[in-house]
Formats: structure tokens, C-alpha cells, sequence
């Protein structure tokens, strides 16, 4: 199945958290012809209130489309207004809809509210819609990606694998194998079939050279943070939930939880392909 960022969903709360994420659609779009989808969720009010509100959302849109097709006359703009108490199952239904190659979600907090007092879970989306789910921080707004990691355990994560060979491709950037997990790593000085797996295929489809290490921590989500961290990476590509998810005593929380708001580290959630076994 081919991937691509010719489609892309961005939900809209018109603060900072909407520019860091039109920035980052505007470079991924390029030169392609693009659509972004602009959504705005609303709660649900007295019926006055509501008109004011559906009036100022449509202005305030309005002037998000023509700033996007005014940085890039290739980008089509749709802006949708959806009523609901809440924000990510509104999110979750729209992309079901349209089916966006991409979500991307700015976020300023390190916690999973958003839209003012209201939560979304990049993880929790990525897995109910099956789309990609791109979350960045303010500190990546003007970042560009030349570092990207990829944490393999014990199966062949095709779809991650793609997601990583087309950002490789669109920014010409390295890609750093992490192999984390006694099985997933080194075993008496060979790499696991997997990790041999995923390696030839990106030096099939990348130039670059291919980087890896390797990581025996219980969490996914902390190692793939501390060896990206290490070597200043750009995007971690993950896993929903099993290598996204951190859990503690404040409760689950995504690896984008943990970053700080001027972090230059961004968090893609792939869900894998229906049907992907263990090796």
C-alpha cells in the first residue's frame, strides 16, 4: 500500500499548537497537490451562542485557508466545523470519513490535554481511525528532519517501515534502526532475523547509509526517547500504545507527554498492517 502526504487532516483550536501544525504540513506538502483538511470541534450550546460561535470559527478557518494556500498555491484547503463533547471522538470520526493519508496534532502541554480543557490521545487515534498521527511541539515548528528513529521488536513492521522510507526520502534524511527487547537486539554478536529484516529492506529504498544500535529497557517509549534524544533525532516512528503508551503512577500517558514544549522531537504513530505476526 502506497503512502503519501497528498492528504492531510489537521485539527484546528486557532492557537499556537494550529500554527506548529500547519508548518508542518506546508513542508511535507512540497510542491505535491495536497489537500488539508482544517477541523474545528465545537460543544454543543444555546442555540444564540451557537450561531456566534459557528460564525467566528468560519472566519477565523477562512483565514487559516487563505494563509495556507498563500504559502503554497498547490495546497487545497477544506474546512470542516463538527459539534460534540468530545474532541478526539470527533477527530476519530472525521478521519474514518475522509480517510487522511496523515493527522497531524500541534501540542504545547506535556499532557495529553488539548483543545483547552478537553483530552485527545495521539495514540488513541492513530489505532480507532488506522491513520498515521503526527504530533509536534512548538520547538519543531521551523525544524527541519534530517534524524529519523525507528524501534523494532519482535515483528517486521512493514507499515512503519514505509513511513520511515518516505520521510528518508522527502527530507533526505538518516535513519537510526534502535532494536529494543532481548529477542529484537543482539544474540551471541548476530542480529535477530527482524532486525536483519527491516535493515535490508530500508537499504534497499534508502542511499543513505543505515544506523543501529540497540536497547534492553522494559519501556519502548523511554528508549526510543533516550537514544533519540542521544543522537538529537528528528521523529521517533512508533507503534501506538505499545510503543507510544508509558504507564505510571499519574496514569498512561504518549511518549509526546514526556517532551518539553521548545522540543524539536516529533512523535509519528503508525498503526501496523492488519494481520502482522511475530517472527
Amino acid at each position: 500500500m502506497a503512502v503519501s502526504f497528498r492528504n492531510i487532516l489537521i485539527p484546528v483550536d486557532f492557537s499556537l499548537n494550529t500554527e506548529t501544525a500547519v508548518n508542518k504540513a506546508i513542508g511535507l506538502a512540497g510542491m505535491e497537490e495536497t489537500v488539508i483538511h482544517l477541523l474545528h470541534v465545537v460543544r454543543p450550546g444555546r442555540k444564540a451562542l451557537t450561531r456566534f460561535r459557528a460564525w467566528v470559527v468560519e472566519r477565523d478557518l477562512n483565514q487559516w485557508k487563505y494563509k495556507i494556500q498563500e504559502a503554497n498555491p498547490n495546497i487545497h484547503v477544506r474546512t470542516d466545523v463538527l459539534r460534540g463533547y468530545s474532541v478526539q471522538q470527533a477527530i476519530i470520526e472525521c478521519a474514518v470519513m475522509i480517510n487522511p493519508d496523515l493527522v497531524i496534532l500541534g501540542k504545547q502541554h506535556n499532557h495529553r490535554r488539548w483543545f483547552f480543557s478537553r483530552q485527545i490521545s495521539p495514540d488513541v487515534v492513530a489505532k480507532k481511525s488506522n491513520c498515521p498521527v503526527l504530533t509536534a511541539k512548538p520547538g519543531s515548528i521551523d525544524s527541519r528532519t534530517r534524524v529519523i528513529v525507528l524501534p523494532i521488536r519482535n515483528f517486521l513492521p512493514e507499515r512503519k517501515l514505509e513511513w520511515a522510507v518516505l520521510l528518508a526520502q522527502k527530507y533526505k534524511a538518516q535513519v537510526h534502526l534502535l532494536a529494543i527487547g532481548e529477542n529484537a537486539g543482539q544474540k551471541d554478536g548476530l542480529l535477530s532475523n527482524v532486525f536483519l529484516k527491516a535493515y535490508h529492506h530500508l537499504r534497499e529504498k534508502l542511499h543513505h547509509p543505515i544506523e543501529y544500535s540497540t536497547a534492553t529497557r522494559h519501556h519502548p517509549a523511554k528508549a526510543a526517547l533516550s537514544y533519540a534524544e542521544l543522537i538529537m533525532a528528528d521523529i521517533i516512528v512508533v507503534n501506538p500504545d505499545t510503543e507510544s503508551g508509558i504507564s505510571g503512577f499519574t496514569g498512561f500517558r504518549h511518549l509526546s507527554d514526556l517532551l518539553k514544549r521548545d522540543s524539536k522531537i516529533q512523535v509519528l504513530d503508525v498503526e501496523p498492517y492488519k494481520g502482522c505476526r511475530t517472527v
